[in-house]
């Protein structure tokens, strides 16, 4: 957990629970809350002019998802959706400020948690300006697999759908379908009951 739950109950969090393809909030919409997973996987995306996603980033238990826009009055330039039933504690923006900054040490581990999201964010950029479709996903595999803190050959099973890989890394499914058959010939990863093994 980023805020423990107990303080943030203290000061006014509701349980806010979703099913799998709700919406939390959409592009456009004004920052009002702080929210954090209890449980469940929520995905930051946007949809592009050709109707085509983008899947920024995934949040699932324990973290906070677009609390940088409290700090930044203009509305939500992504959307929050629901990939799998979710529990979500929500606190007005109000009350999330008074938080975090009567508590330094709170301020400290939140900017902790955006710096590592960042890390990620400036290495997914340098992985999509590579036009090898290989690449691409290996270094979002690469990544995911250490994020996880699985070493092993083979080990990481990859919890995302062919179609969503797509949108992590801005190729058509057909593109990665394809690419990801090419490299199981190439023994870097191994398919096992449809999933990626990595």
């Amino acid at each position: 957990m980023i805020i423990d739950e107990e303080l943030l109950f203290k000061n006014g969090a509701e349980i806010q629970k979703y099913k799998a393809g709700e919406t939390i909030f959409i592009e456009g919409s004004v920052p009002k809350y702080y929210y954090q997973i209890r449980s469940g996987l929520i995905k930051i995306n946007v949809y592009k002019d050709d109707g085509s996603e983008f899947i920024h980033s995934l949040p699932s238990d324990g973290h906070c998802f677009a609390e940088t826009f409290l700090w930044y009055d203009v509305p939500y330039c992504v959307n929050a959706e629901v990939m799998s039933d979710s529990v979500v504690l929500r606190v007005r923006k109000e009350n999330f400020m008074e938080i975090v900054n009567s508590n330094s040490d709170l301020m400290h581990k939140l900017m902790s948690h955006t710096s590592e999201r960042m890390f990620y964010r400036y290495k997914m950029l340098t992985t999509l300006s590579v036009n090898n479709p290989s690449h691409r996903i290996l270094k979002v595999l690469e990544f995911l697999k250490s994020h996880h803190q699985t070493f092993e050959p083979f080990d990481f099973i990859v919890p995302f759908s062919r179609q969503q890989l797509a949108s992590l890394t801005g190729l058509r499914v057909e593109t990665v379908i394809r690419t990801v058959k090419k490299l199981e010939k190439q023994n870097l990863v191994k398919i096992s009951n449809g999933k990626i093994c990595f």
